[in-house]
């Protein structure tokens, strides 16, 4: 399924490179944007998944989506970081995991404008490119800890950005890289050791949230009682060193289980 998935992916890498003249929309919440070559990805990528593996069902950012279930379903960001895409920022991917009973099994990241690709199975570790990904073992006060500024959900626009300052105390610097499927990507190959956000969509996470698990790191869903890879939720992502001082920090400024 490897070489299967680095080819879908690869085009649709080519697709966003090839960008030529888009239009833009607006979709609910401030900044909020999509885009035809976001659309045109998606509809592609849903035709070659669903191919690869007859009886799949796709959930994909681009369209109204079911319930998650056990069956094998695709998670799919056509573009994550749109709004880096439309300023030719050189930040967005095209994320793609298949979730089965409930939890990633493969998960795949493509950063074209590097042309990396990040990759993670269950059980089998995480790769960029053909190479083994290790998270770091960097403690919290020297930590790089990347951060998403949730700004499609207003009234958590603030405490992220509050958030941002406590971590920045904490650790040795925080970044904002605009595109939550390459945060985790780079939490898997060490850029980064930890990340978080207060609001994500499964699409956002769940590619991401596998390579983290499958190089060594750990994932959390720190709102929840028990994770669910089907809803929109905060998420943290770091190294073992890192973990504990930055779910304490989240715990302390109000992300708690939901009861």
């Amino acid at each position: 399924m490897k070489r299967q998935l680095a080819r879908i992916l690869g085009r649709a890498g080519e697709m966003m490179l090839g960008r030529g003249d888009f239009s833009v929309e607006q979709k609910a919440g401030h900044a909020n944007y999509v885009t035809t070559v976001d659309k045109a990805v998606e509809e592609y990528l849903q035709e070659e998944l669903l191919r690869l593996l007859p009886g799949s069902v796709l959930i994909g950012e681009e369209q109204k989506n079911e319930p998650l279930t056990d069956a094998p379903t695709w998670v799919v960001d056509p573009i994550d970081g749109t709004t880096n895409f439309i300023h030719n920022y050189r930040a967005s991917a095209v994320s793609v995991a298949l979730v089965e009973g409930g939890r990633p099994v493969v998960g795949a990241v493509y950063q074209p404008y590097a042309r990396e690709l990040y990759w993670a199975q269950l059980g089998k570790g995480a790769d960029c490119n053909g190479e083994p990904l290790h998270v770091t073992a960097n403690p919290l006060p020297r930590a790089l800890v990347g951060f998403g500024t949730a700004p499609y959900n207003e009234e958590l626009a603030q405490r992220s950005m509050e958030l941002a300052l406590h971590f920045l105390r904490a650790a040795a610097d925080v970044r904002r890289c605009g595109s939550a499927a390459l945060d985790l990507a780079y939490v898997a190959s060490g850029r980064q050791d930890a990340f978080f956000e207060l609001i994500l969509n499964p699409w956002d996470y769940a590619a991401g949230a596998l390579l983290v698990t499958e190089a060594g790191g750990r994932f959390a869903m720190p709102a929840l009682a028990a994770p669910n890879f089907g809803v929109s939720t905060a998420i943290l992502a770091a190294n073992a060193a890192c973990f504990e001082g930055a779910l304490d920090i989240l715990r302390q400024h109000g992300v708690q289980p939901v009861r």
